[in-house]
């Protein structure tokens, strides 16, 4: 938990909970190790949802209701790693209270920063006529760097979360709280997750996405059974070292008629080849 009067800090293992779709990836073990890692990558996102583990501990269900948290991945993170979270003690704002956070790694190396925060008060909703939902065309277009361009909307297919999906995902997220089986409610690393999924699936990419970085805005807690749907767009494009950058902000809305959650996300849409060697030492966190 976050503390009014002192920093505070707390250890943790970073862990990958082997779904489907890792098998293969970097983010399968046995894979990781074949191409010289020192084992599986831990997902960007799973980072995010180390800390939001502290946020709904300080704040309860108030932070799924009027909470921020943001989380930007500065080095990889493997499967095993030992992991040390820094909160600066809390700070009080005219309506907000406020932490931010660092995420160090056994050799004390910062591996990530964030910053957490709770309002006092519900502030104002985003008019969902501004955030249209676009279903998904097939094929979807191209996503190389020399199609996408600033402005450009996300397509989004809608998708709903039973019970058993809802306790399969606070397993992988290693959330020790009861409260997201016990209400219902689904974790906030997976609409994060689900924003990612279908911005990466809007457009025929080359590789996959790399998380770097979010920042996120609960309106509302989403339920099991709930449609989930996601509205968007690029409001940013970047190359840097043969990586193109994309930044995007998203809505995520509950059957259709309540904000969820607001993401503005930062990612590597297409990477650049790389070599063991070069992937171990970049800043970056495959999602």
């Amino acid at each position: 938990m976050f503390s009014e009067t002192r920093a505070t800090t707390h250890k943790l293992t970073a862990e990958v909970v082997m779904r489907p779709e890792f098998v293969g990836s970097l983010h399968d073990d046995e894979m990781a190790r074949r191409l010289g890692y020192p084992a599986a990558l831990v997902p960007g996102i799973d980072i995010y949802g180390y800390l939001a583990r502290s946020a709904l501990a300080t704040w309860g269900h108030a932070w799924l209701e009027r909470g921020s948290l943001s989380c930007t991945s500065l080095r990889p993170v493997y499967h095993g790693d030992q992991l040390v979270v820094y909160a600066e003690a809390m700070r009080r704002h005219e309506a907000s209270s406020s932490v931010d956070i660092s995420v160090h790694n056994g050799e004390g190396v910062m591996i990530a920063t964030g910053a957490a925060g709770l309002a006092e008060t519900v502030g104002a909703t985003p008019d969902l006529n501004a955030w249209p939902v676009v279903a998904r065309s097939k094929p979807v277009p191209s996503g190389a760097p020399e199609d996408m361009r600033e402005g450009l909307s996300f397509s989004c297919e809608s998708e709903m979360v039973s019970a058993d999906h809802n306790a399969q995902l606070v397993a992988e997220f290693r959330d020790p709280s009861r409260l997201y089986l016990e209400r219902g409610i689904i974790h906030p690393a997976y609409l994060v997750r689900v924003a990612l999924k279908n911005a990466h699936a809007s457009f025929s990419h080359a590789t996959p996405p790399i998380y770097i970085g979010a920042e996120t805005q609960h309106y509302s807690p989403l339920r099991v059974g709930e449609r989930i749907d996601v509205s968007g767009r690029i409001t940013r494009l970047w190359e840097r070292k043969g990586h193109h950058y994309m930044e995007s902000d998203q809505l995520i809305v509950a059957n259709g008629e309540r904000a969820i959650m607001r993401v503005r996300r930062t990612t590597i849409y297409q990477a650049r080849a790389a070599s063991p060697e070069e992937a171990t030492s970049t800043r970056e966190s495959r999602s």
